[in-house]
């Protein structure tokens, strides 16, 4: 399948992308594979999976979330001409194999072939955030960095769907939960793996391998590359992410994780 992204940003064409590898992951960390470099999009938002022909688009408990046609998406299924934003920037996406014919250059496929079908639903646009502070120093700042993602005040027109519309009542909130992954087979047996950062990766690098997403409060988990999916509980974990709490036990190849509080 020839599937491709073309980024762009206030109606201006950034940069067009081939949907080659099995997964692509979309964020504003310098090692993903579409890098964003807007404040309103996290370290690693969202991936596109293609599995045999068909591409989904995956959000990674990001702060703004993945919208697709306009609407809140955590995992489903991309079609062309589909529009996906992250930020204030767009992602229209493309299978050259539905293209009506020959165009001339990046921006008359963008600006006719999708307007042609008129497939987008229309919402107000976002409000207009600050670039992002230059990113100085080593590593471990630029990714310090990047964990920080500025929210975007959400348009109260667009649905968000049940796991992010609901609200805290005003019961007393119980302490923070600061979690932790405790090695219980595998290379590294015995190993406490911290989870303060934003994203953490546990598994084989070059084979089964999962994210572990920290969003305030919340972690999540999602697969992130292999041939087995990981699992959540002794289940195979489906598409997209979870919500995961102290006491999970998650597989990922051969090795085996207790999340644990450490707080």
């Amino acid at each position: 399948m020839a599937a491709r992204v073309v980024l762009s940003l206030d109606g201006s064409i950034l940069k067009e992308f081939e949907l080659a590898k099995p997964v692509t992951v979309v964020g504003r960390h310098p090692d993903c594979d579409i890098v964003v470099e807007d404040a309103a999009v996290s370290g690693r938002h969202m991936l596109f999976r293609l599995v045999n022909r068909t591409v989904y688009a995956e959000d990674l408990a990001s702060t703004n979330g993945t919208r697709v046609n306009g609407l809140t998406a955590q995992h489903q299924v991309v079609h062309h001409l589909d529009v996906i934003e992250v930020g204030r920037h767009k992602m229209h996406f493309f299978d050259d194999s539905m293209l009506t014919g020959k165009v001339g250059g990046l921006e008359n496929t963008v600006l006719t072939e999708y307007e042609r079908t008129m497939m987008a639903v229309h919402v107000p646009p976002h409000v207009a955030t600050p670039p992002a502070a230059p990113v100085t120093g080593d590593r471990a700042e630029r990714d310090v960095d990047v964990d920080r993602t500025m929210a975007i005040p959400r348009d109260p027109a667009v649905r968000l769907g049940p796991a992010h519309e609901s609200v805290r009542t005003g019961a007393a909130e119980a302490p923070v939960a600061v979690l932790a992954l405790r090695v219980s087979a595998g290379e590294r047996r015995g190993e406490t793996i911290s989870l303060q950062r934003a994203n953490t990766m546990i598994g084989t690098p070059g084979g089964d391998t999962a994210l572990i997403v920290r969003r305030g409060e919340s972690y999540y988990l999602a697969r992130f590359s292999g041939n087995r999916a990981p699992r959540l509980n002794r289940r195979d974990l489906g598409p997209g992410t979870h919500p995961i709490a102290a006491q999970d036990v998650i597989d990922v190849g051969a090795s085996s994780f207790e999340v644990i509080r450490v707080s």
